[in-house]
């Protein structure tokens, strides 16, 4: 198990069984540990889901149209990557930080 500190200061926990999960749904994101990573430390901007106010969506632009997203849920600032993914639309929702 990893701890990242993500940009807005909370601790998120990695593990190696949520990598092993995003890839098998998200076959793009093979070998993109890093990126996920870097995402939640160097996110463009974190958004609040609307479904679950617990649950953050961290955007890190990755090309001039698509973002990495890592979605996480935390709960007394400390959480857990729920999934990553690739996209080129940003999900509904209200923007709780920008860079």
């Amino acid at each position: 198990m990893d701890e990242i500190i993500c940009i807005l200061g909370k601790k998120i926990k990695f593990t190696k069984e949520r990598y092993l999960h995003i890839v098998l749904r998200h076959p793009e994101l093979e070998g993109k540990e890093v990126d996920i990573r870097k995402t939640l430390t160097t996110a463009d901007f974190v958004q609040e889901s609307v479904y679950d106010k617990n649950v953050l969506l961290y955007y890190r632009s990755i090309n001039k149209k698509d973002y990495i997203v890592v979605v996480g849920k935390v709960l007394n600032n400390h959480g857990f990557i729920i999934t990553a993914y690739i996209a080129n639309v940003v999900k509904k929702g209200v923007i709780i930080w920008r860079k």
